[in-house]
């Protein structure tokens, strides 16, 4: 006996019973009326995914909150989803237990380093370091006249650049809030970055906002950033230190 399909055409995605089978007398009414129907994909559906919600701080959420960024994010840890809630200000992510831990520990290490400002090409550096530069030019411009402007190239055999009262110091600046060895410079080759570490006593400012002590880490240091030795504010010269360019080769 031939095989009879469904009244709604070979394209239909439904199981029916014999009265919805086709035959010559109701298939040409049907063609008139017959719903478009989309196949579902299940190949997402895995019992080993879990859900995980991580606060994103309100004022990075306007960067942070892109789908260029959502991408990027995807493509850095293999996840299954990434969905921003601007409204609770929550990144949803969705994956296995092992790229959740691993996307949970790249977006912390992205709003940590954007507390000192953020942007996407610091989100994308941060998540997609590249790895082919040898050498990194710092520029430091004074943003006081007492402030000389200088000038050192870092690289895998030279990656630090120190300031402070000392005269061992590369850059010797002289100032009543500033240390022997006041804030250091490190050039990180495998990530592709430079980083600025505190080393003071009374703190050390970038774009406007303390440091963490030496003790609790280190924070991306960005073309443009604004490094201060006395916080802003405050009496006396709030705008002494220096305008930092940064150069990579």
């Amino acid at each position: 006996r031939e095989e009879r399909q469904c009244r709604r055409g070979p394209d239909c995605s439904f199981a029916h019973g014999v009265a919805e089978l086709a035959n010559p007398w109701t298939q040409a009414q049907d063609i008139a009326h017959r719903p478009t129907t989309t196949r579902m994909d299940f190949s997402k559906l895995d019992p080993n995914h879990e859900r995980r919600e991580v606060h994103v701080p309100r004022d990075q959420a306007d960067v942070l909150m892109t789908d260029v960024v959502r991408q990027l994010f995807l493509e850095a840890s293999g996840v299954s989803d990434v969905q921003w809630d601007r409204g609770k200000s929550l990144a949803i992510l969705t994956g296995t237990k092992v790229k959740l831990d691993m996307v949970e520990k790249q977006l912390q290490r992205v709003i940590a380093h954007c507390n000192w400002g953020a942007s996407e090409q610091k989100i994308r550096s941060v998540l997609n370091p590249r790895k082919d530069l040898k050498t990194a030019r710092c520029r430091l411009s004074g943003m006081v006249p007492a402030l000389k402007d200088f000038s050192k190239t870092l690289s895998a055999e030279q990656p630090q650049l120190t300031i402070g009262t000392d005269p061992s110091n590369h850059l010797r600046v002289r100032g009543p809030l500033l240390s022997r060895t006041h804030v250091l410079f490190e050039f990180s080759p495998e990530r592709g970055a430079v980083y600025v570490i505190d080393c003071s006593t009374n703190g050390t400012f970038l774009n406007g906002k303390r440091l963490p002590a030496k003790a609790s880490g280190k924070v991306l240091l960005w073309h443009g950033d604004e490094l201060l030795f006395q916080e802003p504010g405050s009496k006396g010269d709030s705008e002494f230190g220096y305008m930092v360019n940064l150069e990579f080769l």
